[in-house]
């Protein structure tokens, strides 16, 4: 059973205030000792004293090494979790956000105030599938991987860069008009063309069609996306 956050965090903060108290019982401990002589030559001279505080000292130093291994062990399942979560919503060939990635995002665009002003562009690689038969599936993963490098280089200052589905590429930007689509898909074709130049054997060429929430009164997050795919067909343009 999962741990819930704020049980996770009452427990970090428990075990940090026992660390504490620990640390300061054994500093106090040792300055006592160290301050008040006749104290050490009488507990040096009584058995039961010097048992007591020789108990003391072994539960303050197996407390605090059995703290600190469970920080360790707290740190370490943290990564993990982290590191699950990172593959769970990221794209294993791409490194961008995945399917399940963009269908948690769209839990944040579920009326229509949340949409207003939300643009989204479809993108999508051509002849995909003639790649691949005529470079092999590693060159066609090579296209892919090229191409998501420059749309995730160009998209992260624009709004959210995701991967549908196999050849299929969403950008979500908040806050758009027609003028920072246009710059988007500006910078997205300098850097194609600059790729296309220094990789010839590995030509990128796309197609993407836009949609501006606003203008078709989108009230949900695929509303927007189904339109971006019903007009791909149609009304898609091309970047190479």
């Amino acid at each position: 059973m999962k741990a819930k956050p704020g049980l996770v965090r009452m427990l970090h903060i428990f075990k940090a205030i026992a660390l504490i108290v620990l640390t300061l019982l054994a500093i106090a401990l040792f300055v006592v000792l160290c301050s008040d002589p006749e104290l050490s030559a009488s507990i040096k001279d009584n058995p039961k004293l010097l048992a007591f505080f020789i108990i003391a000292w072994l539960f303050i130093i197996i407390s605090f090494t059995s703290f600190s291994i469970d920080f360790i062990i707290m740190k370490r399942h943290f990564d993990v979790t982290r590191d699950l979560d990172e593959l769970a919503f990221l794209d294993k060939l791409t490194g961008l956000p995945n399917r399940f990635s963009v269908d948690h995002m769209s839990e944040k665009y579920n009326t229509r105030e949340k949409m207003i002003h939300l643009g989204c562009i479809l993108i999508m690689i051509n002849e995909i599938e003639e790649i691949n038969k005529s470079l092999g599936r590693e060159g066609g993963d090579r296209v892919i991987s090229d191409f998501c490098t420059i749309l995730e280089s160009v998209g992260h200052k624009y709004g959210m860069v995701g991967r549908n589905s196999g050849n299929e590429f969403l950008v979500m930007i908040e806050n758009c008009d027609r003028n920072i689509m246009e710059l988007f898909l500006g910078d997205l074709q300098r850097r194609i063309h600059n790729h296309n130049t220094i990789s010839p054997d590995f030509p990128i060429e796309v197609s993407y069609t836009s949609v501006l929430s606003d203008n078709i009164m989108a009230d949900h997050f695929y509303t927007l996306v189904t339109e971006a795919y019903r007009n791909f067909e149609e009304k898609s343009q091309t970047l190479y």
